[in-house]
Order: C-alpha cells, then structure tokens, then sequence
C-alpha cells in the first residue's frame, strides 16, 4: 500500500503539511471572501487535509504503544469522533451568538486559528510523531 509506506516514514511532515493545507484553505475563505471559485478550490483542500487525520493519528498510536494497540487505536478513533461532536456543538453555539455580529467568518477565523495551532504542535513534537524506519525490503535468494 503506496499511503501506508509514506505515512509510516514521513508521519510528522504529512501531518503538518495536511494541517498547514486546511489552513490555507481557511485563509483563502477569508481573502477571497467567498469567491465561487477559489471557495469550491478552498472546500476542496479543506477535505483532503481532513480526510486523511485519523489515519495519521492512528499511525501516531501505533508507533507509541507497544501492547495492546487495538485498544489504544480504538481509544484514539473514539477520542477523534467525539471531539467531531463537540467541535460542531460549539460552532453551531459561536454561530448563533456571533452571526448577528461577524457572521460566518468568525467561524472561519476560528478554524484558521486551530489548525494553525495544530500544525505548529505537530512541527515540535518530535518524539509523539515519530515515524516508522522504512520496511526492509526482502531479497530472494537465487
């Protein structure tokens, strides 16, 4: 599997790379001010620096835990749908109380804010996001 060979070497440059895609996607929201569109290019990478997350993170688990991995990728798909859960409950909230005011672009500013936050805490740690060493590869012997 061509994704699994990347992900497993270069864990915390992909993760940073990803965050650092949605926040330009947020960033061209903001700049372009909804622009047909740059906003369907905008959702679009907004997408792909989601989508692929809870994959890398739990690569992230696999790499940390030595026993019983199974329960420590559950815990972490678990973490990551409920925090899912809570992120739309407190947007629909920030929604409703600053729309009047700011509009959806707070909720943007928002977004912006964390997944830059994400990108700089991924781009220090070092040893959470360490990456697998490459796979040997098997030579046949004539």
């Amino acid at each position: 599997m061509i994704s699994a060979r990347y992900i497993d070497v270069h864990l915390r440059p992909l993760i940073v790379i990803t965050l650092a895609v949605g926040a330009i996607a947020m960033a061209l929201l903001l700049l372009f001010r909804g622009t047909p569109g740059i906003s369907h290019i905008a959702f679009l990478l907004c997408g792909l620096s989601v989508g692929p997350l809870v994959t890398m993170y739990q690569t992230a688990v696999s790499t940390q835990v030595e026993e019983a991995e199974d329960v420590a990728t559950s815990v972490q798909s678990s973490v990551f749908n409920f925090s899912i859960m809570i992120v739309t409950g407190v947007g629909g909230l920030l929604l409703a109380a600053i729309t009047e005011r700011s509009g959806v672009r707070s909720i943007v500013y928002v977004s912006l804010g964390c997944f830059v936050a994400a990108a700089v805490i991924a781009y220090f740690v070092e040893t959470t996001l360490r990456s697998s060493p490459p796979p040997a590869h098997d030579k046949e012997t004539p």
